[in-house]
């Protein structure tokens, strides 16, 4: 190859090498531009808020959105105060308490549907979109063992639970509020004809109702119906047939017009959401309270939901 050759060959080389390094700036730029942006999730301070955080996790990795966690902001208006300061992109709330601590409403609605309803209507002028609710009621709850259960053909709700506690031989274990709060047991004995004049009760936080009731100090004990403690303990929340409790349903909020206000962000929690209800999430969150790391029932959840799952992929 002669000296003219070679530095044809090379003037060619160095040419090439610059198309190809044009072409690669170019597609660069074009991928990143469509990236998927990242969803920071921002989880509270207790068990549930983390099982319900890695839930939201898997089920937007598995859909291509790579997500960042924000934990530990405490309870709903924490989480509020994040997002709306734009610190998290996505969070899981409660109809009745972002009605009554976000909101400062007072009366939260006792019907679920009424409660989502409202709660998302009014956030909307707040920068938050609810997005679609579970039947996830993580309500207030009267709880109580599932040996001291009536025959599976007997009732099993409140209206039971009213003659027993009328007896004067049962002994309430609930909130130190709520025993004397008019809204409380007051409304409930009022509402359910339960004779409180000589009924036993103890003023004691959730924790310590739950451990009465397991131990048998108790007959019935105030918790949440998805309580993760109760649901380890093998106790048995009893259905508010007469909606005296406000509803607290759980359902993810995103904030308007950030990363996880997307369709594909709405897609893909929306199965989930759709799967989700008031004893499945008590059953999630009780493998967490009896020690399973939130990330691995999550994954176990999901897979169970892939594995079932016969919907035409989009």
């Amino acid at each position: 190859m002669t000296v003219r050759t070679r530095a044809r060959v090379s003037r060619w080389l160095v040419a090439a090498v610059v198309v190809l390094v044009v072409a690669g700036v170019a597609v660069s730029a074009y991928t990143g531009a469509r990236a998927t942006p990242v969803v920071v999730i921002g989880v509270g301070s207790t068990d549930e808020q983390r099982m319900l955080g890695a839930l939201a996790q898997e089920a937007l990795q598995r859909s291509g959105t790579p997500v960042e966690i924000h934990a530990d902001l405490g309870g709903t208006r924490g989480l509020r105060r994040q997002a709306l300061a734009d610190q998290i992109d996505l969070f899981w709330d409660y109809t009745g308490s972002a009605w009554s601590l976000g909101l400062r409403e007072a009366a939260p609605p006792a019907d679920p549907l009424e409660s989502w309803e409202r709660v998302r209507e009014a956030d909307r002028d707040q920068g938050l979109r609810w997005l679609d609710a579970t039947d996830a009621n993580a309500t207030f709850a009267l709880v109580v063992r599932r040996a001291d259960l009536p025959a599976p053909d007997d009732r099993r709700d409140l209206g039971w639970l009213a003659g027993e506690l009328s007896s004067g031989r049962r002994t309430l274990c609930a909130d130190a509020d709520f025993i004397v709060r008019v809204d409380g047991l007051p409304a409930l004995a009022a509402e359910y004809g339960i004779d409180t004049s000589g009924m036993p009760r103890k003023a004691t936080n959730e924790d310590d109702a739950i451990a009465g009731v397991r131990n048998g100090e108790c007959f019935a004990g105030l918790a949440t119906a998805t309580s993760g403690a109760a649901y380890a303990a093998d106790l048995v929340p009893l259905s508010d047939e007469l909606r005296v409790f406000p509803a607290f349903v759980v359902a993810p909020v995103a904030r308007v017009e950030s990363p996880a206000d997307r369709s594909e962000v709405v897609r893909a929690l929306g199965r989930l959401t759709a799967a989700l209800d008031t004893a499945t999430l008590a059953r999630l969150n009780g493998r967490v309270v009896a020690g399973a790391d939130p990330a691995d029932v999550a994954g176990e959840f999901m897979d169970e939901l892939d594995e079932g799952d016969t919907t035409p992929a989009p």
